[in-house]
Order: structure tokens, then C-alpha cells, then sequence
């Protein structure tokens, strides 16, 4: 992660030029008017002066929006940068755009700093600049948005102004002339930003790495999503801790596992990989993942033998325990944190699911 951050600090000082190339070429004339520009734009930010793009020595570009653009590239690298510091909390929302500038692509990150520049822009006054992205709402919502991961609350909201108000002195703006209306403008939106209440948890597949797709550890030349390899880890190793338990703790469970056990001695690995395929995607798409969803037989007809041809008995609640039982070692072994295997237990031990499981 922090080899990811430092590209994206590369990567900010790199995009922003392209940024201003593309827009200012854009731009229309500043309208000529005999009335007086009173907007915060123009009064407390440069308005609409043209002056050369510091980023871009071949361009000009408005002194109000360079101040915006300005204060924008501060916030996102001083939250982007601060891992196991102040605004480590807010890095979660932003794994897509640090996936993608790990595999050096910056079209997200060029989307989102335009955006909030134009959206800053047009909310102080300007002219010239117009917000065409989603509503607040929307942006903020994993469900609507696929480049949010996780729903904000209060708290972490707070902690992206304080971040704001600090890449703002990055940029020299430290007066409360500039500082309080901006805030306010802030404030103003926080309603259809802030979607999760303080006592709610992230949800667990986004702290898990969520939706950014990152190089599969497993498939080279293919992408993933974070949150996902966790989970396939786990699953991978708790049919592994089963299967080579023979006169172990996990021995009753084997009988369960016969027809994929024969195929895995004939070297037929579809059966497994589609067993880990199907358990993965149950638990992303049951603790939070968006874009990831379950497609199997659901959890009664998949361990019916009658149903489910690859089931080959009745699973008891002992059995079902002591399948619980694996998947918590299988966890530990791969260094999962407690308080993440007490979730995932939660999900497992749950009684709709146990009741559907168990039918023995």
C-alpha cells in the first residue's frame, strides 16, 4: 500500500497536467459584463483572471480554479499518503482509485479531481465551470456509484474536512475569509453524503480491500478485486485444513467431500475451483460486496443429496460446527485478525443460514 501511495503522489503531479491542457483548451472567453463580479469566486479565490498553469507552463488558466484544483491535489494526496496516520481511516473509501494507480492507470484519479474542482468551482460562483457529475447522493452511494467503496458517516466525513482544510494550507490558504465559507459549503452537503450512522461499521468487504481491482495473485495477466482475495484465501485453505485432515479433528467431514476428493485424485480440478468459486462469492455478496453475487443453488437444495448430486449426505449441526471449527482455523492460519473471524463467524453461525445448511 504504501509503494501504491507513493505512485498515486507521482501520479497526482503528472495528471494534473493533462487536466489543465484538456479543460483550458475548453474554456469559453470570460464573458465581458459592466456589472461587478461580487461571487466568492471572485472576490476571496482570483476569479476569473488568466494566469499561467504552474503544472503547465503552455497554458493558462483561471486563478479561482487553480486555487480550487490546487487544494483539491492537496486533500486527495495528504489522505491518499497517510497510511497509519490521521486520515488512515478515509483510505478505504478510495481503494478503486489506489488500485488503479498501482497498474499506472490515471483516468480515475484525473475524473476526480476535476470533478471536485468544478463541483468547488461552480458551488463558490464561477462562471465558467459547471459540475456535471452524479448528484451527492448517488456519488456517495456504493450501490449507484461503482468507484465509492463504502457508505460515509459523520465522523469520517468530519476527518475529509479537517483534510481539506489542511491541503488548503498546503496551498497557502489559511484565512477564515476563504476557510469559512468553504466549510459551510461542505457542511451543506453532508445530508446525501453521510449514508451510514457513526455506531455501523464499514462493512467488512470493504475493509477487506473492497471494489479495486488489483493483479490476481492466482491468475496472472487478470484483475481482481481486493476484498475478494481474502476470501478465496480462506475458503481455498479451509477445504485444504478438510481435506488433508484424514484421522485428524476434521476426519467426519471427508465423507462430505468424496466426489470432489476422487476428482482431485484423477487431476480434475474443475470441481474444486467451482466449490471455491461458489463459497467465495456467497461471502463476498453476504458481507458487503456490490459488483460480486452468489449464482449457486441456494442453501437448502446445495447440501440436499437428492438435489445436489456433489453433496453425498445430510449434514448434522455437530458436523456443521466442526465445519465452522475449519474455516476458523483455516483463517487463523493465513493471520486473519480475530476481530474479522468473529464476523465471519457471525455469518456462518447465523440461524438462517445453520438452518439451511444443516438438514442431517
Amino acid at each position: 500500500m504504501k509503494k501504491m501511495n507513493a505512485w498515486l503522489f507521482a501520479a497526482l503531479i503528472l495528471v494534473t497536467a493533462g487536466l489543465s491542457s484538456c479543460k483550458e483548451d475548453e474554456m469559453p472567453t470570460p464573458p465581458v459584463t459592466e456589472e461587478p463580479d461580487d461571487s466568492f469566486y471572485a472576490t476571496q479565490l482570483g476569479g476569473e483572471t488568466m494566469v499561467q498553469d504552474p503544472l503547465n507552463q503552455s497554458q493558462m488558466i483561471e486563478q479561482g480554479f487553480l486555487n480550487l484544483r490546487t487544494v483539491v491535489i492537496n486533500t486527495v494526496t495528504t489522505i491518499a499518503t497517510n497510511e497509519g496516520g490521521t486520515y488512515d481511516a478515509l483510505q478505504p473509501y478510495f481503494s478503486v482509485l489506489l488500485a488503479e494507480v498501482g497498474r499506472d492507470e490515471t483516468s480515475g484519479l484525473n475524473m476526480l479531481v476535476m470533478d471536485f474542482s468544478e463541483f468547488l468551482a461552480e458551488a463558490t460562483g464561477a462562471k465558467n465551470f459547471q459540475y456535471t457529475g452524479l448528484d451527492m447522493e448517488a456519488a456517495h452511494d456504493p450501490s449507484r456509484n461503482s468507484r465509492m467503496n463504502g457508505l460515509i458517516n459523520n465522523a469520517d466525513y468530519d476527518l475529509f474536512i479537517q483534510a481539506v482544510v489542511e491541503g488548503a494550507a498546503q496551498a497557502g490558504i489559511t484565512s477564515n475569509e476563504v476557510l469559512g465559507p468553504v466549510g459551510d459549503l461542505l457542511e451543506s452537503v453532508r445530508g446525501p453524503i453521510v449514508q451510514r450512522a457513526d455506531g455501523d461499521a464499514l462493512d467488512l468487504y470493504t475493509r477487506l480491500g473492497g471494489s479495486g481491482l488489483v493483479p490476481d495473485p492466482d491468475n496472472e495477466g487478470e484483475l481482481i478485486e481486493a476484498g475478494y482475495i481474502p476470501l478465496r484465501a480462506v475458503v481455498t485453505e479451509t477445504v485444504l485444513v478438510i481435506a488433508t485432515n484424514e484421522g485428524g479433528t476434521y476426519e467426519d467431514l471427508l465423507p462430505y467431500f468424496s466426489v470432489l476428493l476422487a476428482e482431485v485424485g484423477a487431476n480434475d480440478l474443475s470441481g474444486f475451483a467451482a466449490l471455491v468459486g461458489d463459497f467465495s462469492d456467497f461471502l463476498a455478496a453476504n458481507i458487503g460486496s456490490q459488483n460480486i453475487e452468489y449464482t449457486g443453488l441456494n442453501m437448502v437444495d446445495a447440501h440436499n443429496p437428492e438435489v445436489n448430486s456433489r453433496m453425498t449426505g445430510l449434514i448434522t449441526e455437530a458436523d456443521y460446527d466442526l465445519f465452522v471449527s475449519a474455516v476458523v482455523e483455516a483463517a487463523m492460519n493465513l493471520n486473519v485478525p480475530e476481530s474479522v473471524i468473529n464476523e465471519f463467524g457471525g455469518l456462518l453461525l447465523s440461524e438462517g443460514l445453520r438452518s439451511a445448511v444443516v438438514q442431517g
